[in-house]
C-alpha cells in the first residue's frame, strides 16, 4: 500500500444561536448572558490510497465540554454510511471548555441541561464540515516539535487528612507541548495540531467561550494565515487546573486571564513552529479499539436512595436519577480506549473519560512519546482516578461520582485494568520498542 497521507480540513462555527444553559459549573444557572469567544469544530479528514483500496480516518476537535454518548453513536453511524469511516477510525475530541453547551442527558442537571435542537444542529454542522474537508484533500508532509508551557498546576493537595482541590505545585504535572505541522508539497501550511494538558476552567462567567485553548488556536491560525487550521488536543487533565492562585488558593479569572493564558500557550506553539522540526515518515493509517470494564464499589440500597431523593442539591438529584433509571445500578462502567496511527511518531490514544494526568503520563512513557493521550474523546463516563486517588478520596475519585450519575465510586482495581488495556493498544510493555528518535 502507498503510504502518502492526504489531508482535508474544515473549520465550522458551532456557537449556539439560541439561549441555553452552559455546562460544567453547578453554581452557574440560567441561559448564557452573551458570547465572549465563539465555538468551533475543526475537522481533520485523513485519506490514504493503496493497492488494497482507500483508508480513511477522521478527527473532529471541538470547543465542547465533551461529546455526549448519544451524539457519538449517531455521528459515527452517519460517518460510516456516508463515507465508510470505521467507527474505530474516528476520534470525536473535545477541548473540555466549561463555557459551552451540555452535549448529553446522561448526567445530573447540575452539570447543565442539553438542548435537543442545538445537538441536532451540531450534528448537521459537523457532517457538512466533513464534506467540506473531503473537498480539499491534498497530500501532506508531517513535522513534529516539542516545547514547554507552565500555565497549569496539579489541583489535588492533602490538607491534614483530606484531599482538597487546592494548588499543589509539587504534584504530578505534564508541561510538554507537542506540535505537529502539516504542509503541502508546495510548502504551505495546511494545519497544526498541538497537544497540551490543562483544564480550560479559567472563568466561570455565564458567557460562551472557547476558553484559553480557543485563544491559542485562533492566534496560531492568524500567524499561519492562508486558511490553515490549528487544533488544541487535550491531554489527561482530570487533576490539572489553570494556575490562577492567590494566598495558596485557586480563584476564577476573567476573560483577560483567558487571553493571557491562551497567549502564553500560542507563543510556545509558534516558537516550536519557528524552529527546525523533525519530519515524520509516512506509515499506514491504522486503528484499534478496546473496552475495559471498570468495577465499582458496592451499590447503594434502594431504601437509602429513597431517603435521599428529596434532599436539595446534588444528593437529591443523584438519588432521584438512580431511582428513575435503575439500569445505572450496574457494578461496572465500560471505558472505551482507541488508538489511531497517522504517521511514524504521530499517534493518539483516545479515552472517553475525564482522565487524570497520571494515565496520560503512563501512555507517553510506555510508548516512548510516540503515542499521545486524548481524554474527552468519543463520549464521557466521568472521572477516571488512579488507585491511590480512590483510596485518598477527593473530588475526582469520590465527590464527582454523583454529578456523573454513577452509582458508586470506582474500585481501586481500576488502575491495573486500565493500564493493561492501554498496553494492549500500545502493543508492547517494553517502552524501548517505541522510543521516538528525537524531535
Amino acid at each position: 500500500m502507498g503510504r502518502d497521507i492526504c489531508l482535508g480540513t474544515a473549520k465550522v462555527d458551532i456557537t449556539p444561536a439560541d439561549p441555553l444553559e452552559l455546562a460544567g459549573f453547578a453554581s452557574r444557572t440560567g441561559s448564557f448572558e452573551g458570547i465572549s469567544r465563539r465555538l468551533y469544530a475543526r475537522i481533520w479528514f485523513f485519506e490514504q490510497h493503496g493497492d488494497s483500496g482507500v483508508r480513511r480516518a477522521l478527527i473532529v476537535q471541538a470547543d465542547l465540554i465533551w461529546w455526549g454518548p448519544e451524539i457519538v453513536r449517531s455521528l459515527k453511524q452517519n460517518l460510516l454510511e456516508r463515507w465508510g469511516f470505521d467507527p474505530a477510525s474516528v476520534i470525536l475530541h473535545a477541548s473540555h471548555t466549561h463555557s459551552g453547551p451540555q452535549t448529553t442527558g446522561m448526567f445530573t442537571s447540575s452539570l447543565g441541561k442539553p438542548d435537543s435542537a442545538y445537538l441536532k444542529q451540531l450534528e448537521w454542522l459537523v457532517l457538512d464540515g466533513v464534506s467540506e474537508a473531503q473537498s480539499n484533500l491534498e497530500s501532506v508532509q508531517v513535522h513534529r516539535g516539542v516545547g514547554d508551557c507552565r500555565i497549569g498546576v496539579n489541583r489535588r493537595k492533602r490538607v491534614e487528612e483530606t484531599i482538597k482541590m487546592a494548588p499543589h505545585p509539587d504534584g504530578p504535572m505534564d508541561t510538554e507541548v507537542t506540535v505537529f505541522r502539516f504542509q503541502t508539497g508546495a510548502g504551505a501550511a495546511k494545519g497544526v495540531l498541538f497537544h497540551y494538558t490543562c483544564h480550560p476552567t479559567v472563568t466561570a462567567d455565564n458567557f460562551i467561550s472557547s476558553e484559553f485553548p480557543g485563544v491559542a488556536m485562533e492566534q496560531v491560525e492568524e500567524a499561519l494565515a492562508g486558511g490553515a487550521i490549528a487544533s488544541y488536543m487535550q491531554g489527561c487533565c482530570g487533576d490539572i487546573r489553570p494556575a490562577l492562585v492567590r494566598d495558596d488558593a485557586f480563584y476564577r479569572g476573567t476573560d483577560e486571564d483567558v487571553e493571557r493564558l491562551g497567549g502564553a500557550l500560542s507563543e510556545e506553539v509558534l516558537r516550536v513552529l519557528g524552529r527546525p522540526m523533525k519530519p515524520l515518515a509516512p506509515t499506514e493509517l491504522a486503528w484499534r479499539s478496546d473496552i475495559v470494564r471498570l468495577p465499582l464499589q458496592p451499590m447503594p440500597e434502594r431504601e437509602e436512595l429513597e431517603t435521599l431523593k428529596d434532599e436539595e442539591g446534588i444528593v437529591g438529584q443523584w438519588s432521584a436519577l438512580l431511582l428513575d433509571e435503575p439500569f445505572r445500578l450496574c457494578d461496572f462502567v465500560p471505558l472505551e480506549l482507541s488508538v489511531l496511527h497517522i504517521a511514524d511518531g504521530l499517534s493518539f490514544l483516545a479515552l472517553d473519560g475525564e482522565v487524570v494526568m497520571e494515565y496520560g503520563d503512563f501512555v507517553k512513557k510506555r510508548s516512548g512519546g510516540r503515542i499521545l493521550p486524548l481524554a474527552y474523546s468519543n463520549g464521557m463516563v466521568g472521572y477516571i482516578p488512579t488507585a491511590l486517588q480512590v483510596s485518598e478520596g477527593g473530588y475526582e475519585a469520590k465527590e464527582s461520582v454523583r454529578y456523573f450519575g454513577l452509582p458508586a465510586p470506582f474500585d481501586d482495581s481500576l488502575e491495573k485494568l486500565i493500564c493493561d488495556g492501554l498496553l494492549r493498544l500500545i502493543g508492547t510493555d517494553d517502552p524501548r520498542a517505541f522510543m521516538y528518535n528525537g524531535d
